[in-house]
């Protein structure tokens, strides 16, 4: 439950949700994101890389679409292409990519949208993917928005140097460091 009252549920995306998750990634994030086209397929291959956050408000319990969290579950390829800076966002290689029921070798944040929600969120997909497929892997995400590159700081440092801590750059997100800062976060 949300400190104001609202109850967060988050679920995989429904395939008709896709164009108004792409709606709001461009609304969020700016028109130079991956293409609805690209989201569809990318669902297509594995239905647990788009997973939405809905707001519920007692008593009546509406449900409203608070956002989302788009990943791309990276396979040893696609991994590699990560870390050679090949691996194209706006029209990712579904071969880079690992299939629903596989563990992928690392997971990329390809959006994230969680205003006021966030913490709660994080917390309710990480236990929505399990563990047993997810848990231990590396996670990384690229800041495409100031809110983005402040949540990332906050996390992990730019895979190359904290002096690249910066818009467009790529983030290794510390899992020990992020368990930390929610746990400041949720204190506060």
């Amino acid at each position: 439950m949300h400190p104001d009252g609202d109850i967060i549920v988050v679920r995989m995306a429904r395939y008709d949700e896709i164009g108004a998750l792409h709606a709001l990634t461009v609304r969020e994030i700016g028109p130079s994101v991956a293409p609805c086209e690209a989201m569809q397929r990318v669902w297509r291959h594995n239905s647990e890389s788009l997973w939405t956050i809905h707001r519920r408000t007692p008593p009546d319990g509406a449900d409203r679409l608070a956002g989302y969290f788009g990943f791309l579950h990276l396979n040893a390829a696609g991994l590699g292409a990560l870390e050679a800076r090949s691996l194209n966002g706006r029209a990712p290689d579904l071969a880079l990519l690992a299939a629903a029921g596989e563990r992928p070798a690392a997971i990329y944040v390809w959006a994230g949208i969680a205003r006021k929600v966030r913490v709660l969120a994080e917390m309710l997909v990480a236990r929505g993917l399990g563990a047993q497929r997810y848990g231990g892997l590396p996670i990384y995400a690229t800041a495409g928005t100031l809110g983005g590159l402040k949540w990332l700081n906050h996390l992990g440092e730019a895979d190359r140097g904290p002096e690249e801590n910066a818009l467009g750059k790529i983030f290794r997100i510390d899992t020990v460091r992020a368990v930390t800062a929610r746990t400041k976060d949720d204190a506060a």
